[in-house]
């Protein structure tokens, strides 16, 4: 009899094919959206979680706290005083102005970073495209020569020519220099691609000094600590503190590190799959109406032969059964269906976004996604059902 029930139900489903494909719109979607959108956070979650580890791993940022009026900028003594632990600290100061090159002609701006010669050692992601960085003898004579990043080469020297050995001019504050390019650097690529390539060019730190005399000579506003790969990221950051601590007050400055972006990005991302798993959940009750709608239509039409089958004897429990196997049918392709569209979208969004390296797939979250919608033909088809079974058989014979 429940095999009988599946193929009347089936029967019953695809002679209105169109109203049970309108019907199961609804389930689709909202599979679909859940499906989605939790699996896409866990992918997105495990594409920049490697990016911003292969970013800034072992690195810590040491930073003055702006908001706080008692801050006072790190000096030459605080990075002496650190430099007895197994880092390496990159000294940097930064000045704003606008560059031009005779490939263009017009500004425009430009970061230029005063930094050390051996920068390419601490920054483990500063790779060189073409050229070279400048060497020891370059930053101690302070020689005018600048390694820029890969949009700043690209928007100065824009087709495509080669900027080693060219100069531009820089505009700081009305003073006007010019500089060799020496070495272009690569682009960083993936998640992080929009933050770091922005245009920049490094220059000596003592060139910085020499040529922007407001600049103050030994103090940072931050500096970014390299750790050796050998040594445990927490045991150091706990040493850089406790030295920290004792030369100015703790309130004025603060430690970042990549864990704790991973941890702030990870936090965003699961209120992000929360709520947009209940926009899907929310496609799903819609379905669900559907479902009752729909259900409650085809008990009316079939009012006759609900009628006719309990005079031949069927029983309560049979009709029961027999309407709401259509329903949990209509869902358990709708589940079927969306889970399909959404495992094929994960290929094809990860195919096309750079960063993301692999298709996560969590059964846990299919089989939610697919209990759930089973439960929703349950819960929207039992009324109907019910409603078809507590039929009298006389009524429904005389049913017009």
């Amino acid at each position: 009899m429940f095999l009988e029930n599946i193929r009347t139900a089936l029967e019953a489903l695809f002679g209105n094919r169109l109203r049970s494909l309108l019907t199961l719109l609804g389930v689709v979607i909202g599979v679909f959206a859940v499906t989605t959108t939790v699996s896409m956070g866990e992918i997105a979650t495990a594409g920049i979680t490697g990016e911003l580890q292969s970013f800034g791993a072992q690195q810590l940022f040491v930073i003055m706290d702006f908001d706080n009026p008692q801050a006072e900028p790190f000096t030459d003594d605080d990075v002496e005083a650190l430099s007895r632990l197994p880092i390496s600290i990159l000294q940097t100061q930064s000045v704003g102005g606008l560059a031009r090159s005779d490939a263009t002609d017009k500004d425009i701006d430009l970061s230029v970073d005063g930094t050390s010669a051996n920068t390419p050692e601490i920054d483990r992601t500063l790779k060189l495209a073409r050229g070279r960085y400048f060497s020891e003898a370059e930053y101690f004579r302070a020689a005018p020569v600048i390694v820029l990043s890969a949009d700043a080469a690209e928007d100065l020297f824009p087709n495509n020519e080669d900027p080693i050995g060219e100069e531009i001019t820089v505009n700081v504050r009305g003073s006007r220099l010019l500089y060799t390019v020496i070495g272009v650097k690569e682009r960083i690529g993936g998640a992080l691609g929009n933050f770091a390539n922005n245009r920049h060019g490094d220059i000596p730190l003592e060139a910085i000094y020499l040529n922007y005399p407001f600049v103050e000579r030994g103090e940072y506003e931050f500096f970014p600590i390299s750790i050796d790969l050998d040594r445990n990221a927490s045991d150091i950051e706990t040493q850089v503190r406790a030295i920290l601590d004792r030369r100015r007050d703790p309130e004025t400055y603060e430690i970042q590190k990549i864990e704790g972006l991973l941890n702030t990005f990870n936090t965003i991302t699961r209120i992000l799959q929360a709520v947009l798993g209940g926009i899907g959940a929310i496609s799903l009750l819609v379905g669900g109406i559907g479902i009752l709608n729909i259900m409650l239509v085809s008990v009316t039409e079939r009012t006759r032969e609900i009628g006719l089958r309990k005079a031949l004897g069927a029983k309560k429990n049979t009709i029961l059964q027999q309407f709401l196997i259509e329903a949990i049918v209509l869902t358990v392709i709708g589940g079927l269906v969306g889970v399909a569209l959404s495992v094929a979208s994960l290929y094809l969004i990860v195919a096309a976004v750079p960063f993301l390296n692999e298709v996560i797939i969590n059964p846990l979250v299919i089989a939610l996604a697919f209990g759930v919608s089973v439960a929703t033909g349950i819960i929207f088809g039992l009324l109907p059902a019910n409603r078809a079974a507590n039929l009298s058989p006389i009524e429904a014979l005389r049913y017009e």
